[in-house]
């Protein structure tokens, strides 16, 4: 079946019945897709130095097999499909993808370095992408290509103009907080985001790659990311039901009380210090194929194989299957251990 059959296809009935449960009843309504694990990005806490092993080609899952297995989540009552990478803009084709998952209908977002955004944004607004998550790890081009390894900040920012230009609001800047590299900055891109419209959001480092990119000292916890942020606004933070900007993700959100920045918010994700493996409602496709039902851990189902071999009928199976396996949470340890062997580029956070 070719994307543009699938944009008018419906769910195989035979997977259309009750809800993805986790046997933490956690229900699951939120779908990550790894597109590649390719990026025209190295940056330093996503992708070992060495590199990693690359998926072969005629393993990877194409287009196509990804509009189905996103088709079948839908009709077990997945309500949101985020596509990642490595760098989902660098896969070809990747306009038509929106277009056919749009068209199932499921809620379409993406997370991207940025890198191609001027180019894609209008192109990908147009076809049916609806949430925008762009990475941005700092404001100085020298310590933004430092951290990116390869990376030219002026290219994002064009790129983030693009996207609001084309329409696109709320947009998510996601910062990996590192101490002694942009702990200093926080202030500063909270502020940058605001206004502009951007949500900020700040990220604890996790000990990715069996802990081998990961320096304890380095990790600055939730509580002191919100310290330096409300200095900088001048004002105390409050809890925010984040309203409007949420998603389906685990950020806990929060909104100056007073002052000239009053209202504005900013989403913090603190898997290190500030668990949230309670309220996980999502897994993870890989680009091979493979269903993962934690980040932080390395078990998972093969799916490619099942859709290739017997069909959407009995992918749906296996996904219950996989889920069933599903843990009450992750292990991350302070000290680095306790995560797991693959790198954060391999499966896209």
């Amino acid at each position: 079946m070719t994307l543009v059959q699938l944009r008018t296809a419906r769910p195989p009935s035979a997977v259309v019945g009750g809800p993805l449960v986790d046997p933490q009843a956690r229900r699951v309504r939120y779908l990550r897709v790894s597109l590649t694990d390719r990026c025209n990005y190295r940056c330093t806490y996503c992708m070992p130095e060495e590199g990693i092993d690359r998926i072969a080609r005629a393993d990877m899952l194409t287009l196509e097999e990804v509009a189905t297995i996103v088709q079948v989540f839908a009709g077990m009552g997945v309500e949101r499909v985020r596509l990642t990478g490595g760098e989902p803009m660098v896969r070809r084709g990747l306009v038509e993808l929106v277009e056919s998952l749009a068209a199932i209908p499921i809620d379409v977002a993406m997370t991207t370095n940025g890198a191609r955004l001027a180019e894609l944004a209008a192109p990908l607004r147009q076809a049916g992408l609806r949430g925008l998550t762009v990475s941005l790890d700092s404001l100085d081009p020298e310590r933004f290509a430092a951290i990116t390894r390869r990376g030219v900040l002026a290219e994002v920012l064009a790129g983030l103009e693009a996207a609001s230009a084309a329409g696109f609001t709320g947009i998510k800047i996601n910062t990996v907080a590192v101490r002694g590299f942009n702990d200093h900055e926080l202030g500063a891109l909270a502020l940058w985001a605001w206004e502009r419209g951007h949500v900020p959001r700040f990220i604890e480092v996790m000990p990715m790659s069996g802990g081998r990119l990961y320096v304890p000292g380095e990790l600055l916890p939730a509580t002191e990311i919100r310290e330096r942020v409300a200095l900088a606004a001048g004002a105390p933070l409050v809890a925010d039901s984040g309203e409007g900007v949420r998603g389906l993700g685990p950020a806990t959100y929060w909104r100056v009380a007073s002052g000239p920045h009053a209202g504005r918010r900013l989403g913090v994700i603190a898997p290190m210090t500030e668990n949230f493996c309670g309220s996980c409602n999502r897994l993870r496709l890989s680009a091979a194929g493979s269903l993962h039902n934690c980040l932080a851990r390395d078990d998972a189902g093969d799916l490619r194989s099942v859709l290739r071999s017997e069909g959407a009928v009995a992918l749906a199976a296996r996904v219950r299957a996989v889920l069933g396996y599903k843990q009450s949470g992750h292990t991350f340890a302070l000290d680095g251990h306790g995560g797991p062997d693959k790198a954060m580029i391999s499966i896209g956070g």
